[in-house]
């Protein structure tokens, strides 16, 4: 019988902006990798494994990961994993200790999330050249113009409008409002999503992440190695992963997350999600656009197809409401690439120890799904169902 996985401690920096930060990209990882062994309680002698990503050709020193791990005061005998799947690095950072746990080959691996989108002159142009060089490259599309397929899509079959989509943005940096560790923690109104600059109909600026610098880390145990740790340890429940075609001609619907969708059923029936509106108590998932949240929540099952707008129009996605979504703000509002992947993960996790920040914790929350996307046309998705576990 395969080992059980848990994570059992989180470190999380405050974000800001590249030209703001006054701590350096491997000081960041630094203070991540050592507040999350302080929230564990686990000595660095106890660590079996360290799994850390990083995004070669989107870091403008090409920093290889291997370097960083040897800066980390954590000693120079650990095995280390290095993961690159691109913009899914961070979440499957997760996955890839948890499988090394199921297998019994580790007992305490720490999984580490560092700032991406840093060094570049020109950030922008280095993420276009992600794009597709078949036809998307050549007609000048970037990553944002791939972005407005999906809500394009969605409003010619919904009929949805932008201040319909301008909904999630404003859910989201009010959320992130109460985060101390946002940074966008500014409130807009629809107004102010609607009248930002346009970028690709229907998008606006204020609809779109930010380039943030910050960094994460999680303390993935076996059951016997979460023994003597200060959280309530967090069992990881269920995961998988997912991919599309890769080019947009391959698309089937850009209306509906398919690929997504179907993640969904595979990782709701391996943790026995029967109604995952009633049974999940936290949700973080990784939407950069603001128009992708609502497509999201539908693809999960928290909406009918086209109703994933009136869902957060209810409330019920906020911190009152029964369903509470994104209490971080989400990558709208913090988007450090490898990090930024990475905390759906790390925010659902604090979320139910209860060790979140008083102002978005969950009261008795303990079940949670994290998730996270990447890709020109995000066609590479990752997902889990967390659960709290008693100790004995």
């Amino acid at each position: 019988m395969a080992t059980r996985a848990l994570i059992a401690g989180a470190g999380i920096t405050p974000a800001t902006s590249p030209r703001k930060q006054r701590s350096s990209s491997l000081e960041l990882v630094q203070e991540a990798v050592w507040a999350a062994l302080e929230h564990s309680g686990a000595a660095p002698s106890s660590l079996d494994g360290i799994v850390i990503g990083n995004i070669d050709g989107f870091e403008g020193t090409v920093l290889g990961a291997k370097h960083v791990v040897r800066r980390l005061g954590l000693g120079t005998e650990l095995p280390v994993s290095i993961v690159n799947t691109g913009g899914t690095t961070g979440g499957n950072l997760m996955q890839v200790a948890a499988r090394q746990v199921r297998s019994g080959d580790r007992q305490r691996v720490l999984c580490v999330g560092g700032p991406t989108f840093f060094g570049a002159e020109d950030l922008q142009s280095a993420i276009n050249t992600n794009s597709p060089m078949v036809v998307e490259q050549p007609l000048g599309m970037g990553a944002y113009h791939m972005g407005a397929f999906y809500p394009s899509a969605y409003a010619e079959r919904f009929g949805a409008t932008v201040e319909d989509f301008a909904v999630s943005a404003v859910q989201d940096h009010e959320h992130a409002s109460r985060n101390p560790f946002a940074h966008l923690r500014n409130t807009l109104t629809v107004e102010d999503v609607v009248s930002a600059k346009p970028l690709s109909s229907p998008m606006t600026m204020a609809m779109v992440c930010p380039v943030s610098t910050s960094a994460n880390a999680l303390l993935v145990t076996s059951e016997s190695g979460a023994a003597g740790l200060r959280p309530a340890p967090v069992l990881i429940r269920a995961m998988a992963t997912s991919s599309d075609p890769y080019l947009g001609g391959g698309k089937n619907d850009f209306a509906a997350m398919e690929n997504l969708a179907i993640l969904a059923q595979k990782v709701y029936q391996l943790a026995d999600v029967r109604n995952p509106r009633e049974e999940i108590d936290v949700v973080e998932v990784f939407s950069p656009y603001a128009p992708m949240q609502p497509m999201q929540l539908e693809a999960l099952g928290f909406a009918p197809p086209g109703g994933g707008i009136d869902l957060i129009r209810s409330g019920a996605t906020r911190i009152d409401g029964d369903l509470p979504v994104n209490l971080s703000g989400g990558p709208l509002c913090t988007n450090a690439g490898v990090a930024g992947e990475l905390a759906p993960y790390v925010y659902v996790a604090l979320q139910l120890m209860g060790d979140a920040p008083e102002a978005m914790q969950v009261p008795g929350a303990r079940r949670g799904l994290a998730h996270g996307t990447g890709g020109t046309f995000f066609q590479f998705e990752n997902l889990a169902i967390l659960e709290r576990q008693e100790r004995a």
